[in-house]
This record gives structure tokens, sequence and C-alpha cells, in this order.
């Protein structure tokens, strides 16, 4: 009789055990999925950049939080890069700058980045930046530099942008950028 017994418990045993191994594989991937998440395991390097998007209104992840975009939406998680992470933030061969952010980042924000469906269309950002600061003709977003510029030239998500077009014009520079040294003359 409780060789049955064990023999109907093991059904249930193994279904519980299922329901919860499911369950906490659930809850893990919707917190992976959340910025909290990367400085929760990798306190550093990734504490000021998760700071910065919860806290900093300077920076533009902050922007994307406000907007209710997550970091993964923007930085695609591949199963390749995620080991590599793992690895090299297990073996701590990573270099942080004074800034308390990477020194090296392999992430550069181009038109297939940032111009995707649901995001940032190129024509709407375009027509809304025509005859920058007043001058007519000047629109930095369709500039004489085509596409040789990606979105991260001026753009910078987890720091200051900057004014790339400076680097050789003298064009109005957005409240809280930074204008870039140049080692040419300027023209306008």
């Amino acid at each position: 009789m409780e060789g049955k017994r064990k023999h109907k418990k093991a059904p249930i045993i193994i279904g519980v055990v299922a329901v919860i191994v499911i369950a906490a594989g659930a809850g893990f991937w919707v917190w992976h999925e959340q910025p909290s998440f990367c400085n929760a395991i990798c306190h550093e390097p990734m504490d000021a950049y998760v700071e910065g998007y919860y806290e900093d209104s300077s920076q533009m992840s902050y922007a994307h939080q406000v907007e209710d975009v997550t970091c993964l939406q923007c930085h695609e998680p591949k199963l390749d890069e995620q080991i590599h992470e793992a690895v090299v933030w297990v073996n701590g061969s990573y270099e942080m700058g004074e800034d308390n952010m990477l020194s090296t980042v392999g992430v550069r924000a181009d038109a297939n980045m940032c111009a995707t469906s649901g995001c940032h269309g190129m024509n709407e950002v375009v027509a809304a930046t025509q005859d920058w600061g007043g001058e007519e003709g000047v629109n930095p977003h369709d500039s004489h530099q085509g596409y040789a510029l990606d979105c991260s030239s001026c753009h910078t998500a987890h720091g200051q942008s900057y004014m790339y077009c400076n680097t050789c014009h003298d064009y109005a520079v957005p409240e809280g950028w930074a204008e870039p040294v140049s080692t040419t003359a300027k023209t306008a």
C-alpha cells in the first residue's frame, strides 16, 4: 500500500517542482528585462549607467526612461555578447574611466538603431531641426556629412552630448551640451 502512495505522489511532486521552476524562470526573465538587473549583478561597471537612467535628467538615457523605454530596447541582448560580458566581468578585464564609466564601449548608435519602428523617424527628426538655431539651410540631421556620422557622433546616452558640427562651424549649442574644441578654423 505504501509503495502505491509514493507512486501517486510522484506526479504531484514533479508538477509542483515544474511550476516552481517555470515561475522562477519567468520571474528571472522579467527581472532580466529591467535596468535594475544590470547593476544588481554587475555593480561595477553598471551603477553609473543605471543611476543616470533613473536620476540624471541631462542624459539621453533618462529621457528614454521617462518615455518607458528600457535599456534592452536599445541594447539588444544577444547571448554571445552576454556570455562575453559575464566572462569579462568575472575576471575583471574591463577598464573604468575617471567618470566611473567604461573606458571602451562597443555600442554606437546609428540610424539603424535609433530610427527603428516605434522609435525615431529620420524624416521627422530632419524636419524638426530644419533651419537650426534660426540659420537658414542649417540642419544637423541633414548635413553635408550625409550618413558618415551616426547618432552617437553627437548624442551620448550616458553622458554629456556634444555639438559635433562645431568642430568646424559655430552653430547654436543645445542647453546642457558640450561644444567640442576644434583644431581647425571655424567657418559658417
